[in-house]
């Protein structure tokens, strides 16, 4: 997955399938490009029932709309 690919979801409720094998659902809040964030990495916020949650970049093994 590509930094651009992120912004597709930004606004929709999402599932996030990550490379440890965690699976995140929620709503995707915001998308931060890699030359805002540090580390220089891009990002997703989802928003889920316990909260905000950020998950990074090279952390994301798909992301499917729900």
């Amino acid at each position: 997955m590509t930094e651009n690919e992120l912004y597709q979801f930004e606004g929709k409720n999402i599932r996030v399938n990550c490379t440890d094998g965690q699976v995140l659902s929620g709503f995707c809040c915001i998308v931060t490009q890699a030359l805002d964030n540090d580390p220089e990495v891009a990002s997703i916020v989802i928003e889920r029932d316990s909260g905000l949650t950020e998950i990074m970049l090279p952390e994301i093994e798909s992301i499917t709309v729900e």
